[in-house]
């Protein structure tokens, strides 16, 4: 159905559509207050849509409701007033003569035979404003909003899940955050709706599980443990090292790393050291045997065994006992692993869940950097169309407001994968608990992320969120008691200028 037809269809079935009330004054090209007649108070609510007739103009202009407010004159505070005399001393609300109940409409747009357009005409006070009834999906408002191409997914969280959300497929290499406190289902968020629609819209979705807890449990036959990838030489010897506790020094430079390191890095045949040693030995423990018995030959070639090699001998076995067999075993798998570099990502409808929880953060953010690393090189080369999405959750684990170590460089990567996925078809989806400041991501990495899911937030929140709601009247303290499942959704890939709340089916 056309532009024109879906306005004429519109215009044919007002009647189908309830009176609801009134514009008040003083409007504006942008909102207008609404005046609900009498008994209407307890059937509309906030974030419902609902559609204007300009009294001036006979357009139809989109709206959503916002800042609900019920007044009686008889009964303001801060004053003496005969009404406030008869609360006090019968307990009893006086007349409701002088009561009204008001809504802000924020506008969506104007229907037009092309679409729906920037409202520029101010509204008339005194226009009617219909609701549309949730019940009935032959007239969806959010069908006006249909962009040309376009998935759905989730539902306006106001239409007893009958009106999908249209999402502008263009937007999506524009990156999206996902924000919202622990319990706001960010991660159902992830599972339900946005890993259904990145692959529904032709991209394959690759998920780093940072606690292995909230995506892997649900797609078991597409998870790949971490440590099925293979680490680099440094990364093995970094895992050592700390896992043995520097195996007794101060210093990180000492007789036992720089053997370790040697032996590791040795460059053999085949490749090095490390890259060769899963063809010789079947498990953890013979891979713990074999380090120990030719890092032991490497010391015995330094200078000063003959006067230290006791001593170093017992701090290596010591450092060596501090290394669980499970880390043992961890670390023989992923001598087997396969290489980053060999790793294909998931192709358009695919899901590859990465677990990550199996390792230390440092392992993780390793590995993330290295992963980074290769996908921006091929993003360098000319004419490159990934169609892959990444989902990063717990993003301030790689790129926090002030990062440190390993996280600067993650951090720098995430804004260059932002930087040229715009034009190559990725679209990176970062959640956190925060938005800004302790609890939230790097502002340079936020600045990139243009589509937005804002759930219930945390306090430290309220002026960051404010910033992205309180111009389409949507107050920040409201969303600290937003209802978990229930999300914000503002930005490109909202086919409405003003923000919608939307919600999600669970399988």
């Amino acid at each position: 159905m056309g532009e024109e037809d879906r306005v004429e269809l519109l215009k044919s079935r007002l009647g189908e559509l309830e009176l609801i009330g009134l514009t008040g004054s003083t409007t504006k090209v942008t909102e207008a207050p609404l005046i609900l007649l009498e008994g209407m108070e307890t059937k509309v609510r906030e974030e419902d849509i609902v559609l204007i007739v300009n009294r001036s103009s006979s357009d139809y202009i989109l709206a959503v409701c916002r800042s609900g407010m019920g007044v009686n004159e008889n009964l303001r505070v801060g004053g003496y007033s005969p009404g406030i005399a008869y609360v006090r001393s019968k307990g009893q609300a006086p007349s409701t003569a002088k009561e009204s109940y008001h809504f802000t409409l924020s506008f969506i747009g104007l229907l037009t035979g092309q679409g729906v357009k920037t409202n520029n005409i101010i509204v008339a006070p005194g226009s009617q404003v219909y609701l549309f009834k949730r019940e009935r999906m032959e007239l969806n408002p959010l069908m006006f909003l249909r962009p040309r191409e376009c998935v759905s997914g989730g539902y306006l969280a106001n239409s007893e899940g009958n009106w999908p959300i249209p999402f502008d497929l263009n937007f999506i290499p524009y990156h999206i955050g996902v924000f919202g406190a622990t319990g706001s289902g960010k991660s159902r968020l992830a599972r339900h709706l946005l890993i259904p629609v990145l692959k529904e819209a032709g991209y394959g979705v690759l998920v780093f599980d940072w606690e292995g807890v909230d995506y892997s449990p649900f797609f078991e036959k597409e998870v790949i443990s971490i440590c099925n990838f293979k680490m680099d030489a440094p990364t093995a010897v970094e895992f050592i090292l700390r896992n043995a506790d520097n195996f007794g020094y101060k210093e990180e430079k000492n007789p036992i790393s720089e053997a370790i390191i040697g032996l590791v890095s040795k460059r053999e045949e085949d490749g090095t050291w490390w890259d060769t040693v899963s063809k010789h030995v079947k498990d953890g423990k013979e891979l713990r045997e074999k380090l120990r018995e030719e890092a032991l030959n490497v010391l015995r070639e330094r200078k000063g065994w003959e006067e230290y090699g006791n001593f170093w001998e017992l701090k290596f076995d010591s450092g060596l006992n501090k290394i669980s067999g499970e880390n043992w075993e961890l670390l023989y798998r992923s001598s087997k692993g396969i290489r980053v570099e060999e790793f294909k990502f998931p192709e358009s409808g695919q899901l590859i869940v990465i677990d990550m929880s199996e390792v230390s953060s440092e392992l993780k953010l390793s590995f993330f950097s290295e992963l980074c690393g290769r996908l921006i090189s091929v993003m360098r080369e000319r004419g490159v169309k990934l169609n892959l999405a990444l989902i990063i959750d717990e993003a301030p684990q790689y790129c926090p407001s002030e990062p440190r170590g390993l996280q600067n460089k993650t951090t720098e990567q995430l804004k260059d994968l932002c930087a040229l996925g715009r034009k190559r078809n990725l679209c990176v989806v970062l959640l956190s608990q925060g938005m800004a400041g302790e609890i939230g991501i790097n502002a340079a990495v936020r600045r990139n992320l243009n589509t937005l899911f804002i759930g219930q937030i945390h306090p430290l929140d309220i002026e960051e969120a404010g910033k992205r709601l309180m111009p389409y009247g949507v107050r920040a303290e409201e969303l600290l008691f937003l209802e978990p499942g229930k999300f914000y959704l503002t930005g490109k890939m909202n086919p409405s200028p003003t923000p919608l709340l939307i919600s999600f089916k669970i399988d």
